[in-house]
């Protein structure tokens, strides 16, 4: 079940100029998983994988290199882990919808991810397609739908 943590550091909603997809990073080990995501949310025309990586580093430096409105974050990953992630995106003050999407979709867990600012957590195993609702709802509230 998909769930909006309540524990949220309230990103400002802004119109964005034109009419560009939202800017996806996409934080997952699984290769299969990677390809799903990126044809679901690529799918409906608001936003596309703007970068795809599997271990925690790649994902600080990517973070740290380039602007991301939605970042979507595995927990376990190939080197490392989404707790990092969401560790440095907190510090950081992005402004990003931040997805946890993984199948540890404990009540500690989601509790964990709402402390370290994500604002939505979807369980692999029956929120899948939930991601590419959400995401459309977020592009029409920036303008792009």
């Amino acid at each position: 079940m998909a769930v909006r943590l309540e524990l949220v550091r309230g990103a400002p909603v802004e119109d964005l100029p034109g009419a560009r997809p939202l800017r996806v990073l996409l934080i997952e080990d699984s290769l299969l998983i990677r390809e799903a995501v990126a044809e679901l949310i690529e799918s409906g025309g608001h936003a596309c994988i703007a970068a795809a990586v599997d271990n925690e580093t790649d994902a600080i430096a990517e973070l740290r290199g380039h602007a991301y409105e939605v970042v979507i974050v595995d927990l376990k990953l190939r080197a490392g882990t989404g707790f990092g992630v969401l560790r440095m995106l907190q510090d950081s003050q992005a402004d990003a919808l931040v997805i946890v999407f993984t199948n540890f979709a404990t009540p500690a867990i989601r509790k964990r991810c709402a402390e370290l600012g994500a604002t939505w957590f979807f369980d692999k195993s029956s929120d899948f397609e939930a991601i590419g609702d959400l995401i459309a709802r977020h592009a029409a509230q920036r303008g792009l739908s």
